[in-house]
């Protein structure tokens, strides 16, 4: 019966399971990242055991015959004939070399632009299934909040709609090119103790379901069908081990019915990191109990032991059931048995080139500038490029390609030609010689403009590779956390030589966190900033400094003063950042929030800099007779450049029986604005927008008096 296609996934879910044995249930919950015997031709492959249910591996997943090959073996040659779900990587582009980058995710965020999150998952999903994969373990929406953390570059964002609207596109477009979605990480784990990956999470139940569900509830809703567990702590319980977090939160309150694979190594770690289980099958058996369907990358909570243990009646056999029900009804809804292999479609088409580049556009934000820019590529002379990202140009964590990648060099040289564009490296990202500085200085005297790229670098994501540096100056990613957001003293040197030579000088950050070069920046003519390139980068950074597009991205996180700013978001509790006394800390005048500083942002959630001026005006708020809150607002473009203009509007609550958040956003629009245009943009705000969590910890509608602000406009509305 369960071979029939007519018959719901469900109905062939169940009849499927029972026929299964222990050994074949317990083969489902696992995970393998090596199975290159299963697919070898051998006289003894009849003899091999099937001993999982889903496989992923970067060497093996460039090759789409040797996945068909494989599921071949597991479809034609075991009793059931079940087949395997390929997975892997794919945040911000499916982790292959020939596949297309995009751009980082905190990027992608400040693009405001879900409508290209959506185009670009498709294509993500497309380029999976060339190869065979049929689940990603993406999107990330996770809700950072210490910028310290090397993973803050993997979210779309600080702000929890913001990076829930995102999501969910990324979610919608995979999906619909038949492959799984795996939204990550559930739950708070943006908030490690210190900065540091894996560390506690010190939030309340209150902070959890006020900022990090929302996300998580909008993929529900748009359909994921896999959620991937945090490997933190939350207030002394390890998320995988967490009943409440994973069965009563996520699959009871919020009803997600899908898939929760274990991030990797993540149950194993219940017994040699967390220390709550003292052996492996107890680790296996906390997660099981927690509703973990699928250990990766290899079984050791669900290895020998845990299956001895089954046999033995020593565990709950409904359990394992439940979590084999969930594992085999993904398989027939992504209709692995009927055609589980590779298409073999071509990667990296003009349409998904195309695609990056506008995506790269959209997401490089311009912070500062005198009026330097746009150049005029006609009479801007030579052109010293500089820095240790002017080649190695840092495309961020979580992406293999790099064949076709455009470095912020190659887009300067595409544009001007070589013969105008000097180079330099200056330095390493954390070291540097006396000749190193020497020869990029005396490169920047013989310019008559610097474009000076400085930054991060990454080994590509959780230490699997594709970052392409080789000197091994990791300063951020997956496992790669910093104390301080300053300049390594390399790039410092680096800097502060060019910069005194006096040349007008663009710094170009190419960053997966903020850096607090607030003294730097005032010392250039203009500061442009990526958060992690992708592969047209240099051509995207070149249109906007040629002036052929304006910039139009706005930050997706706040920017701190400094590293004892943190924390820094812009979306804290009314009375977070002081009291009422606020003065700006100056010598023989210190302040009542920070004796020497203001504890504000250096560059605020949303803020951003183009070649135009856009102006807003007429802004109007009136509750309908259906209780929804109606908004409009006038955008003028009265510039001379075209742009596709965000339009964000925040909420604040007044007064609220729970302490109220300074505002929230809770709608956003791209507006395609030519020069002199003049539109009025509308959004529709219903009770979900004007909610607190109570004391109860439930949701409920707030009450009085609510300002509906966008950009420096304000106007009240009674709820």
């Amino acid at each position: 019966m369960y071979k029939n296609p007519n018959l719901s996934s469900e109905e062939r879910a169940r009849d499927l399971l029972s026929k299964m044995t222990i050994d074949e249930k317990i083969d489902q919950m696992v995970f393998f990242s090596n199975l290159a015997a299963v697919a070898a031709d051998s006289a003894a492959e009849k003899d091999l055991p099937p001993r999982c249910g889903a496989f992923g591996n970067l060497g093996n997943l460039e090759d789409p015959e040797a996945l068909d090959k494989m599921q071949d073996y597991f479809l034609n040659k075991t009793r059931l004939g079940i087949p395997l779900i390929m997975a892997f990587e794919s945040l911000h582009g499916f982790y292959h070399p020939k596949a297309t980058a995009f751009p980082q995710c905190a990027g992608l965020g400040g693009t405001f632009n879900p409508s290209l999150i959506y185009e670009m998952a498709k294509i993500i999903g497309k380029e999976a299934r060339a190869v065979g994969v049929r689940q990603v373990f993406a999107p990330n929406i996770d809700i950072p909040r210490d910028p310290r953390w090397g993973r803050s570059q993997e979210a779309y964002g600080e702000d929890p709609y913001l990076v829930g609207e995102m999501g969910a596109q990324y979610v919608k477009g995979v999906q619909e090119e038949g492959v799984a979605a795996t939204a990550k990480h559930f739950i708070a784990y943006g908030v490690p103790e210190g900065g540091i990956n894996l560390t506690p999470a010190h939030v309340g139940e209150r902070e959890i379901r006020e900022v990090m569900l929302e996300p998580f509830q909008k993929c529900i809703d748009a359909g994921v069908k896999s959620i991937m567990p945090s490997y933190n702590e939350v207030d002394g319980e390890p998320v995988h081990a967490s009943r409440k977090l994973l069965k009563d939160i996520l699959r009871g309150e919020m009803g997600f019915d899908g898939t929760l694979i274990s991030d990797w190594g993540a149950v194993h770690m219940l017994n040699d990191f967390q220390f709550v289980a003292p052996d492996f099958l107890t680790a296996g058996k906390m997660a099981l109990e927690a509703g973990i369907d699928i250990e990766a990358p290899e079984p050791k909570g669900y290895g020998d032991a845990f299956r001895a243990a089954a046999k033995a009646g020593e565990i709950d056999i409904s359990l394992i059931d439940n979590a084999v029900l969930n594992i085999l009804k993904l398989k027939f809804e992504l209709g692995l048995f009927e055609n589980p292999c590779a298409t073999r479609e071509p990667m990296n088409t003009a349409a998904a080139k195309e695609l990056a580049l506008k995506l790269d556009e959209q997401s490089i934000l311009l912070l500062k500038n005198d009026g330097m820019l746009p150049l005029d590529e006609k009479k801007v002379g030579r052109v010293a490029v500089i820095g240790n990202n002017a080649k190695d140009s840092f495309m961020g964590d979580y992406i293999a390609q790099t064949e076709d990648f455009v470095s912020f060099y190659d887009g300067i040289k595409n544009r001007l030609g070589e013969e105008r564009v000097l180079y330099a490296r200056g330095c390493g990202h954390l070291s540097y010689t006396d000749e190193m500085i020497a020869e990029a200085v005396e490169t920047a005297r013989k310019a008559d403009t610097v474009m000076l790229v400085l930054g991060d670098s990454t080994d590509g994501g959780g230490g699997v590779g594709g970052g392409g540096f080789k000197d091994n100056e990791i300063t951020c990613g997956e496992g790669y956390d910093t104390h301080t957001l300053d300049f390594p003293p390399s790039q410092k040197k680096l800097f502060d030589e060019i910069i005194a030579l006096g040349k007008p000088t663009l710094l170009v950050l190419y960053a997966g966190r903020p850096f607090t070069i607030k003294d730097e920046v005032e010392k250039a003519n203009a500061f442009m900033f990526s958060w992690g390139g992708g592969e047209q980068s240099g051509n995207a950074f070149a249109n906007l400094i040629f002036g052929d597009k304006t910039p139009s991205a706005k930050l997706s996180f706040s920017m701190p003063q400094s590293t004892g700013h943190i924390p820094c978001y812009y979306n804290h509790k009314m009375s977070a950042r002081g009291s009422f006394y606020k003065r700006p800390g100056a010598p023989g005048a210190p302040g009542r929030d920070y004796v020497s500083a203001s504890p504000a942002a250096w560059y605020p959630f949303g803020y951003g800099l183009s070649y135009t001026t856009i102006e807003y005006s007429d802004l109007k708020a009136k509750v309908g007779v259906d209780g929804k809150v109606y908004v409009s607002v006038c955008v003028e473009n009265k510039g001379s450049y075209e742009i596709d203009e965000s339009v964000l509007l925040f909420v604040r609550m007044m007064y609220c029986p729970t302490t109220p958040f300074i505002k929230k956003l809770r709608k956003f629009s791209k507006v395609n604005l030519r020069p002199d245009d003049r539109k009025t943009v509308e959004f529709t705000l219903t009770d979900e927008d004007f909610t607190y969590i109570d004391e109860n910890m439930k949701t409920a509608k707030n009450r009085g008096e609510h300002k509906i602000m966008i950009a420096d406009l304000e106007c009240s509305v009674e709820i």
